[in-house]
C-alpha cells in the first residue's frame, strides 16, 4: 500500500510564510532594543531673542510706624505715614491747629496749641498738607519747651491813606460770582466783591472798604438791565472832615499834574503825584505819566482824586 506524499507547493509555500514571520519579528525586536537603549536625546533649542526682566522697585509699605518729629524736626511728610507732631499754632478759622513736618505746614483737625498727637497724612499740597488725628497723647505742652520760639509780636498796622474809591457809589454789570456768593463788578478794571448781588445783574452799589487788589462794595439797589446801556455819571466828589484848613488843594478843584511815583499799595494801577509837596494819589496812572485830575479827598499830609484826562 503506497503512502501519499503532500504537494511539493504545499511545504514550500509554509516555509516562506515562517521565514517572514521569522524577520518581521527579528525587525520588531530590534526596534525595541533600539528605542530601549538609544538614551533620551533632546532636541536642540533655536534662541530667537533674549528679554530682560527688570526687578521691580521696593515699594515703601505703611506699617503703622510712627515717625518722631520733635526728635526728627527734619522727616519728610508722605502721604499715608503717621507722624506724632505739636500743635504750635491755630488757623485763623479755629476749626484746627497748625503743627510742622519738615517745615512743611501741616493741618490738624479739632487741635488747639499745645496738643500733642499722632496724626497720619491723607494729602499734600504745594506748600501744605492734611491730615487726621489718629490718637492724642497730651495737651496744654508749652511750645517754647520743645524748642520752637514763640511767635514774636506783630508790629502794628501803619495808618494807609483812605482810597478814593471808599465811599463813592458806582453801577454795573455783576460779572460772575466769587467763591463766597459775593457778585463781582468792575470798576475801572478793578474787582469789586458786592454781597447779595447775582450775575447778570446791572446793580448801584457803593465801595465800603479797598483792600488794594479789590474791594468791597454794599449793594444799594437793583437797575433795570435796559439803563445798563447808558453811560455812568460820574460819582461827584465827597468831602471829608479831615481836610486841613492850610491845605494846597481843595476838594472839587481841579489841577494838571505829573504822576512822579507808584502807590505802594497799588503799585501796578495807581500813581502819585505832588502838588506844593502835598501827596496827590491819582488812580490809574504810572511814573512819566500826565493828568488833568479832581480831587475827592484831602486828608492833612495826602489827597485822592480821580482822573478826568490823560494828557500827552
Amino acid at each position: 500500500m503506497s503512502t501519499a506524499s503532500p504537494p511539493s507547493g504545499t511545504s514550500s509555500l509554509s516555509r516562506t510564510t515562517l521565514v517572514v514571520l521569522l524577520l518581521i519579528c527579528v525587525g520588531a525586536i530590534g526596534v525595541v532594543v533600539y528605542l530601549a537603549f538609544r538614551g533620551g536625546d533632546e532636541a536642540s533649542e533655536i534662541i530667537l531673542s533674549t528679554v530682560e526682566v527688570e526687578t521691580p522697585a521696593a515699594v515703601e509699605l505703611n506699617v503703622l510706624s510712627v515717625i518722631d518729629t520733635l526728635e526728627n524736626p527734619d522727616a519728610e511728610a508722605r502721604e499715608g505715614n503717621r507722624y506724632k507732631v505739636l500743635v504750635v499754632d491755630e488757623a485763623r478759622e479755629g476749626a484746627s491747629g497748625i503743627a510742622r513736618i519738615g517745615g512743611l505746614v501741616t493741618f490738624v483737625p479739632n487741635a488747639s496749641r499745645g496738643d500733642l498727637v499722632v496724626i497720619e497724612v491723607t494729602r499734600i499740597r504745594r506748600s501744605t498738607a492734611d491730615s487726621i488725628v489718629i490718637e492724642q497723647l497730651d495737651s496744654g505742652v508749652e511750645v517754647a519747651d520743645r524748642g520752637r520760639p514763640p511767635r514774636e509780636p506783630r508790629e502794628p498796622r501803619r495808618e494807609q491813606p483812605t482810597s478814593a474809591m471808599v465811599g463813592q457809589t458806582y453801577r454795573g454789570v455783576v460779572e460772575d460770582v466769587g467763591r463766597d456768593g459775593d457778585g463781582i463788578v468792575r470798576v475801572d478794571g478793578k474787582v469789586v466783591f458786592v454781597a447779595g448781588a447775582a450775575r447778570g445783574e446791572f446793580i448801584e452799589f457803593q465801595v465800603t472798604e479797598d483792600i488794594g487788589r479789590f474791594a468791597i462794595g454794599e449793594k444799594l439797589a437793583t437797575l433795570p438791565a435796559e439803563d445798563a446801556a447808558r453811560p455812568t455819571p460820574t460819582p461827584p466828589p465827597r468831602t471829608t472832615r479831615e481836610q486841613a484848613p492850610d491845605a494846597p488843594v481843595a476838594v472839587g478843584q481841579e489841577y494838571t499834574v505829573e504822576v512822579t511815583d507808584q502807590d505802594r499799595n497799588n503799585p501796578d494801577r495807581d500813581g502819585v503825584a505832588r502838588i506844593e509837596g502835598m501827596v496827590i494819589f491819582v488812580p490809574n496812572t504810572q511814573p512819566g505819566d500826565r493828568a488833568r485830575i479832581r480831587i475827592t479827598e484831602v486828608h492833612r499830609r495826602s489827597a485822592a482824586s480821580e482822573l478826568l484826562e490823560r494828557l500827552e
